[in-house]
């Protein structure tokens, strides 16, 4: 969602979006026409088989098999300048390292990309599939959740986790409101 509230910026800079998960091409259809992305790529990768193991971005224990979080910026070339690596399913950062990387390249502005994959016959509601509606909910309920870990944890590492969540979660409500559907 963050990514998608600054795509100007990010073909401004030269750059383009590219999600891939382990979801089937018509959740990843329904995702595409449920969410605020236009010029956001969905890839399918069921069982991580063809890129999510390949850069070792596949959790094969949690729900059968998921893609972890990362971030990735490769320059023209395909060389990786940036990357960042989640933990776990909720391991989200600061987007501002991989736009430094993006625009550090030096590339030439791009027109905005169509997304997909489109299929307006798909079903929106499908089963286990995160809808806007349940998004800001969700992400406040993230936020004060760790609030309360961060107020009551020992040791700065748990602290400084803790403060992590609570800023992802304000970044992804602090987009939505830039781009959530009217």
């Amino acid at each position: 969602m963050r990514l998608a509230s600054q795509s100007d910026r990010i073909h401004a800079a030269g750059g383009e979006v590219i999600a891939i998960s382990v979801d089937p091409e018509e959740r990843q259809a329904a995702m595409f026409q449920r969410w605020p992305t236009p010029s956001t790529t969905y890839v399918s990768d069921p069982g991580g088989e063809t890129y999510l193991q390949a850069m070792n971005m596949f959790d094969p224990n949690e729900r059968g098999g998921i893609a972890l979080p990362g971030l990735f910026v490769l320059d023209p070339a395909g060389k990786l300048v940036y990357e960042y690596r989640g933990h776990d399913f909720a391991d989200r950062r600061d987007d501002e390292e991989a736009f430094a990387a993006l625009e550090g390249l030096g590339l030439d502005a791009i027109d905005p990309v169509a997304g997909g994959p489109v299929d307006e016959s798909v079903d929106l509601d499908q089963k286990g599939a995160f809808t806007p509606r349940i998004l800001v909910p969700y992400f406040k309920g993230n936020r004060f959740g760790a609030l309360a870990i961060q107020m009551r944890a020992e040791g700065e590492e748990a602290k400084r986790l803790a403060t992590e969540h609570r800023e992802m979660a304000d970044a992804i409500l602090a987009a939505w409101d830039q781009v959530k559907p009217s």
